[in-house]
C-alpha cells in the first residue's frame, strides 16, 4: 500500500495492512520495527492501558529468563 492511500483507510484496514506488513517483511529488522511503530501509533488511544501491561509482561519474562540463566550457571559451576 502506498502512504498516500493510508490516509483514506478505516482503522481495521490499517490494522490488517500493518499485520500483513509484519508477516510479509520478516526481514530485515528495520522494516519490522517500522511496522511495529505504525501499529503502536494506531493504538495511541490505548497507550494508558497497553504500556503498563507491556511493562508488567517485560518484567515477568525478564525475571523468568534471569532465573533460567542463574540456574544454568549454577549447574555449570558444579
Amino acid at each position: 500500500m502506498e502512504a498516500s492511500s493510508g490516509e483514506n483507510l478505516s482503522r481495521w484496514q490499517r490494522e490488517i495492512n500493518n499485520i500483513l506488513e509484519v508477516q510479509i517483511s520478516r526481514y530485515p529488522f528495520l522494516v519490522q520495527m517500522r511496522a511495529l511503530m505504525r501499529q503502536l501509533q494506531d493504538e495511541r488511544a490505548n497507550w494508558p492501558v497497553l504500556l503498563p501491561l507491556l511493562l508488567v509482561f517485560f518484567v515477568i519474562v525478564y525475571r523468568n529468563e534471569r532465573k533460567k540463566v542463574k540456574r544454568l550457571l549454577r549447574h555449570l559451576a558444579e
